[in-house]
This record gives C-alpha cells, sequence and structure tokens, in this order.
C-alpha cells in the first residue's frame, strides 16, 4: 500500500536526504516524517569537545582534555561525481549564508578558495617530494589497469579479496607514491578490500592525474555538520518534521507472514540513552520505516594529545539492528562482512 508516513532509524545524511525528498519529490507533509536518533550532528563536527566527551559513544571512553572543538575537517567533494549530493545542498537554504542555497555557498566559497597543495609528501632530507612522479614500474600499472577495467560482472572475483591480496605478487606498488598519496587521501589500508579500491578508482578517477595537488577537490565553508548537515536539519525543522534525539533503536517487531517473506515493521524497541529507560513505539500500516545500515561513525571514539582513542568493541548501532534484521530474513545481506573484523574495517584519522 501507498504510504503516507515514515519513521526514520538515524539522522545521517542518507535519512536527511530521504526526508527532503520525501517532501519536495513526493508532496508529504513534514510533520508526518520523524527522526529516532542517537544524535543529530552527523560526524561530531563543530561541536564543543566537552559536550563531544560525554555524548553516547564516548562518555564511557572520558578523554583528559575538554577544551576546544571537535573538527574533522571541511568535506572534500568533486562536483563531477558529488552530482547527487549537490542537488540535494541545491535544495536547502546555507545556515549562515543569507540568499543562498547551501550549494550555492560551496560553489562561492570554494570558487574563491581554491584547493592546492603545495606538499603532499615530505621525506627527511630531501623536504617536498615530487608527487606528480607517481613512481610506477610496468607490473604497477598492468595491475592497476586490470582492476579498473575489470566489468562489474566481473566483480565478484574480488570477494574477500584484499589489497594486499591484490598486489601480492606487486610489492612495489606499496612504496609508489602514488600509493602513499592514496591511502592517505582516502583512507586505505593493505587490508582494505580491492572491491572498494575499484570503486573508489571509478568515482575517484578524475583526481588519478592531479592527486599530488588536489586541485579537481571542491570544499565546503565550513565543517561537514555547519555546511551539510545544519543547512538540512534548519530546512526540516522549518517543515514540520520531528527529530527525536538520544534514542538508540535496538531492535524490531515485524508482521508474521507465511513465507516470511514480507518485511513490515509492526513496532520499534528503542533505548533513551540519557536515561537508560527502554521505549517501545508502535508502526502503524500507513508508516514506512527507513533504516540506514551502516554508519561510518558508528562505535566511533575520540582521543586528545594525551589520551589515545580508545577501542570500542560495540558492534555498532546500525550494525548490530541490520544483524537482528537478517536474523529473520534470508535475504538482507551479511552485516559480519563489514563489522565483524575490527582490524579489517575501522578508520582511524
Amino acid at each position: 500500500m501507498t504510504k503516507s508516513k515514515a519513521i526514520l532509524i538515524g539522522a545521517g545524511l542518507a535519512n536527511m536526504a530521504a526526508a527532503v525528498y520525501l517532501i519536495q519529490e513526493g508532496h508529504w507533509q513534514g510533520d508526518q516524517i520523524t527522526f529516532y536518533s542517537i544524535d543529530d550532528h552527523g560526524s561530531n563536527d563543530g561541536s564543543p569537545a566537552n559536550e563531544a566527551a560525554g555524548e553516547y559513544w564516548n562518555k564511557v571512553h572520558p578523554l583528559e582534555n575538554t577544551k576546544g572543538f571537535v573538527a574533522r575537517g571541511g568535506r572534500m567533494l568533486n562536483y563531477r561525481t558529488y552530482v547527487d549530493l549537490m542537488d540535494l545542498l541545491s535544495r536547502v537554504p546555507s545556515a549562515t549564508e543569507p540568499g543562498m542555497t547551501a550549494a550555492e555557498d560551496t560553489r562561492e566559497f570554494d570558487a574563491n578558495h581554491r584547493t592546492f597543495d603545495k606538499a603532499r609528501l615530505m621525506e627527511g632530507g630531501k623536504g617536498i617530494i615530487n608527487g606528480g612522479k607517481l613512481g610506477f614500474n610496468n607490473k604497477d600499472r598492468m595491475k592497476l589497469t586490470e582492476l579498473l577495467l575489470m566489468p562489474d560482472s566481473k566483480e565478484e572475483k574480488l570477494d574477500n579479496v584484499t589489497i594486499a591480496d591484490y598486489f601480492k605478487d606487486d610489492p612495489h606498488m606499496f612504496t609508489t607514491n602514488f600509493w602513499y598519496m592514496w591511502e592517505t587521501t582516502f583512507a586505505f589500508r593493505t587490508q582494505s578490500s580491492a572491491q572498494e579500491l575499484r570503486r573508489y578508482m571509478h568515482q575517484m578517477i578524475y583526481e588519478f592525474t592531479q592527486i599530488e595537488h588536489l586541485v579537481g577537490v571542491n570544499r565546503t565553508r565550513y565543517n561537514q555538520y555547519e555546511s551539510i548537515m545544519l543547512p538540512l536539519i534548519n530546512y526540516l525543522k522549518e517543515q514540520g518534521v520531528k527529530i527525536v534525539l538520544n534514542r538508540r533503536v535496538t531492535n524490531f517487531e515485524f508482521k508474521d507472514t507465511p513465507m516470511q517473506d514480507e518485511i513490515t515493521v509492526t513496532a520499534l524497541r528503542m533505548t533513551n540513552t540519557e536515561t537508560g529507560e527502554e521505549e517501545d513505539v508502535a508502526v502503524d500500516d500507513d508508516t514506512a520505516v527507513i533504516f540506514t545500515n551502516g554508519s561510518i561513525t558508528d562505535s566511533a571514539t575520540l582521543g586528545d594529545f594525551n589520551t589515545p582513542a580508545a577501542e570500542n568493541m560495540d558492534y555498532g548501532a546500525a550494525a548490530s539492528l541490520w544483524k537482528k534484521a537478517t536474523n529473520r530474513f534470508y535475504n538482507l545481506g551479511n552485516p559480519d562482512k563489514f563489522f565483524n573484523d575490527r582490524n579489517a574495517s575501522e578508520w582511524i584519522s
């Protein structure tokens, strides 16, 4: 049946986008959309360190220093491949620049502050290294070309293959200027997925020949929260959307069907992360439930100059909820592939 209301689990960028398009393209009323989320900042960007230290993931991993702000940096975009994001930002006003959309704000700032990194690589005794010399030999070129030209229909050959596995006969690759720049730009490690490397190469191919200066990178005016998340939050609140924070959704209740082939949510169980109380929210037949099944900041923790970021062994809020759904329905994928091997999947910045 056609739905006219929605519950969105998590207030990250994907769900924010869903709500904007439901309102603008689906002509839904904003007050028919409700978010349940641990937070609404999407990345901790811009928040005071003392506030961040007390948030859900961090309060059991205390920091010695809580002065200052959490600043994960402005977003590095590429207009030629971030088409959907720029369309989304063109639909909402900037949070800080009067008369501009969030997209116009980013384009105006980026046009006046072009990216040009003078030093991507440095070496002791030599100073700045010429990163334009990528350092490939013919074997490196062959292996990268094979990866780039692999058709989507053959990508399953890379199942369970790490980058180290793919280049096992070509250790020279990991000594090239290209690898040093690519791994630090996109947070790759040799134990990362070769499939992911292939997909990044396709998406970021424009940067291949200019990675030594990042001249193709487009940047937001402020951090991710103020330039991307806050414009969306402001717009959605103006439309009457309800954003309920400090809620970790922990389980679904599903409608029973004879073949277990119909996925219909009838209720949500959630924990109030401030009080620890359990809550149940009924879901009627007229309500769609939208859930993002992965998060780059799931179970993230912070460190400072005196305190290393503690490793949080929690499976993750979104990941564990996805896993519970897969226990009932066979065709919802395998979250363990992404979240069960921490060394292969964790990201350190």
